[in-house]
């Protein structure tokens, strides 16, 4: 037999293996497809179509570098395959390979300048590099080409929903679904575009039509969902707005849906591509757990996620912060790390590690995420805004000032953000300035309790007692079982002479019972209880070392000082208050060595110098009371009390024009 009677031959079996191998590909039997394919080639090496189909074949099942050698035979037998070009561009989707990918989908474009699906793919890999605009210009050609063209629309709605143009990408959709009111999937795009905008009821609709475009049935939605990977994210969707709305049981039945029918799955060929849908639904419904305070089960959901898909950076974040929540930090940081390994660009999972080294007091650690995921997202004010209360802990107090000014220069209403610069301005010995961002932030949110409260700690600091109480009573207000507003009011009414206003706060915010109202003896009794219940209890010695005083008891109130002291060697205002019990024992050597300690801690605190003047000036020194007076004023411009006390040390040194110039001034302030 002739050989080009031979070669004929083979390439008419080629041919016949190649058309078995396209019926198979069709049908989704890709094994079989992929012999057929296989034995074309052997009989014709130089059938191009066949390597490009056996591409095809081999993708299906996930094998994208075998099927990139494919596609790479293909175009060396045929450079202007454009077909070949655009497989591969796929496979390296596939693979992440997104550079890659758009360099495949320009040659496919300057071989064929109509060829949508190329342009179609490579706004995809523009989309996923976050190109929004980019993948935006690739679809406005497309339009151009065919105006009827729905995926287009979708992904296009789908570039604007990144960019935070959810009205716009909510347009495209409705476009695609004019075009194919069939179309499972803009429903599903459309309710991701509402639930963004907060509008969960209209999302839920989208994603309830969704799953109504298939039969509803038990089994047979079992069955779908195993089959049809836009059903499956349907519900994982739906779940995840009703999730979203607090609905947790609701969001879970959702999840289930999926993640407890993935058995059909298993047996059927979509599987492998499917098992990213059931990895998603594990990974939701551990959420909705999680939010329930469920972190065992929790975490045993986020595990089956990642056993179905060992690179799911989500799931290996989710898990870490149900680990969080269970108090396993050490595992936590395993699985942060492990989900940064995966997605190093995950500013979440930056941002969420921080958090946990910081709640291990690991400040340079979690400054270093912060650091990390503002580079990846300058725009997130939270990320400033924790970085800020980092560098706080460390008393960096500018650093972390400059990092709150940005989080309110990106969120003008971030009420948070004020409070905290207040309070880092406090540490300061700001009070002015720390009162003025309390100020902003209660406007932003009138019932922003901690805001209130430190507002009234600023204030009883500069002597503003009245000022003080009134925030206190609207702590009170608005939380009336708030221990600490019944304490800290207690502490400003001491501190105007208002002894029992300050015996009855101080009841009220241990017991909250009348009983122990006015009754020095039951309030001593209660911090007696109190302190057996817990030895370490600061606060309790505190308060009783404060009845104790009131009393008369100065020993024993300047024992339980000590004692507070012992505790927190950093607790000014046990300095304070003993210095006061020693003042009134006649120790005032011992009174003016608490208030110089006040001041070592805090050199900005006004009411400390006042006070060690007022020492000084029973000891007779007279000129040590007046450059304590000249402190405070300095510190606190308006602070009469000490204009009044500074005239009287003047007075008694002879200094009369002096203290008439001081008493005139305090008059002024308080007529």
């Amino acid at each position: 037999m002739p050989s080009w009677w031979s070669n004929r031959k083979n390439r008419k079996s080629a041919r016949e293996a190649a058309q078995r191998g396209h019926t198979l590909l069709e049908a989704g039997a890709y094994e079989a497809a992929i012999a057929e394919y296989d034995h074309a080639i052997t009989l014709n090496p130089d059938n191009d179509a066949a390597y490009n189909s056996r591409g095809v074949a081999k993708r299906e099942q996930g094998d994208c570098d075998g099927a990139i050698a494919d596609y790479d035979r293909t175009i060396a037998l045929n450079p202007n395959n454009t077909t070949a070009y655009n497989n591969r561009g796929a496979a390296k989707d596939d693979k992440g390979d997104y550079d890659g990918a758009i360099a495949d989908y320009d040659r496919a474009i300057a071989l064929n300048p109509n060829y949508v699906d190329a342009y179609n793919n490579r706004g995809f890999s523009k989309k996923e590099q976050g190109d929004y605009d980019g993948a935006i210009a690739d679809c406005n050609h497309i339009i151009a080409i065919n105006p009827n063209f729905a995926e287009a629309y979708i992904n296009r709605g789908s570039a604007k929903q990144g960019k935070g143009d959810y009205d716009g990408a909510i347009a495209d959709y409705d476009r695609a679904l004019y075009i194919n009111p069939k179309y499972a999937g803009a429903y599903i795009n459309r309710g991701s575009a509402k639930q963004e905008k907060g509008d969960y009821d209209g999302a839920t609709a989208d994603y309830d039509r969704a799953v109504a475009l298939n039969p509803r049935s038990a089994e047979y939605r079992a069955r779908a969902i195993a089959s049809n990977t836009n059903l499956a994210e349907a519900y994982v969707n739906r779940g995840n707005a009703k999730r979203d709305q607090g609905d947790y049981d609701g969001a879970i039945a959702d999840f289930d849906c999926v993640a407890l029918n993935s058995n059909y799955a298993d047996a059927s060929d979509q599987a492998i591509a499917l098992n990213r849908n059931y990895a998603m639904a594990y990974n939701d419904r551990g959420i909705a757990k999680a939010r329930r305070g469920e972190y065992a089960v929790a975490i045993a959901d986020f595990d089956r996620a990642i056993a179905l898909n060992p690179d799911y950076a989500d799931a290996y974040s989710n898990r870490a912060i149900a680990y969080n929540g269970n108090g396993d930090y050490g595992n936590a940081l395993a699985d942060y790390d492990r989900a940064i390994a995966i997605n190093p660009s995950g500013a979440t999972t930056y941002f969420n590690r921080g958090i946990a080294k910081s709640e291990q007091g690991d400040y340079d650690g979690a400054i270093a995420d912060y650091d990390r995921a503002i580079a990846i997202n300058p725009g997130d004010a939270v990320a400033y805004y924790n970085r800020g209360i980092a560098k706080s802990e460390q008393e960096g107090y500018d650093d972390a000032i400059a990092d709150y000014d940005r989080a309110i220069a990106l969120n003008p209403i971030y009420a948070e953000a004020y409070n905290n610069r207040g309070n880092t301005k406090m540490k300061q010995g700001d009070y002015d300035g720390a009162i003025v961002d309390y100020d902003r932030a209660i406007a932003i949110n009138p019932y922003y309790v901690p805001a209130c409260m430190n507002r009234g700690a600023a204030k009883r600091v500069q002597g503003d007692y009245d000022g003080a109480i009134a925030d206190y009573d609207r702590v009170i207000a608005l939380n009336p079982n708030f221990t600490d507003a019944y304490n800290n009011r207690g502490i400003a009414k001491e501190s105007k002479g208002d002894h029992d206003g300050a015996i009855a706060d101080y009841g009220l915010a241990t017991a909250l019972s009348p009983n122990l109202i006015g009754s020095y003896d039951r309030i001593e009794g209660y911090y007696d209880l109190a302190i057996a219940l817990n030895p370490d209890d600061a606060d309790a010695y505190y308060n009783r070392a404060t009845a104790k005083t009131l009393k008369g008891d100065y020993d024993g109130a300047i024992a339980d000082y000590d004692r507070v002291i012992a505790l927190n060697p950093n607790y000014t205002a046990a300095y304070n208050n003993r210095s006061i019990a020693k003042m009134n024992k006649g120790d005032f050597n011992g009174a003016i060595a608490d208030y110089d300690r006040v001041i070592a801690i805090n050199p900005g605190d006004a009411v400390a110098y006042f006070n060690r003047g007022i020492v000084k000036s029973k000891q007779g020194n007279y000129d040590g009371a007046i450059a304590d007076y000249d402190r405070a004023i300095a510190l606190n411009p308006d602070h009469a009390a000490a204009y009044h006390n500074r005239g009287n040390a003047k007075n008694s040194k002879g200094d009369y024009d002096g203290a008439v110039a001081d008493y005139d001034r305090a008059a002024a302030l308080k007529p």
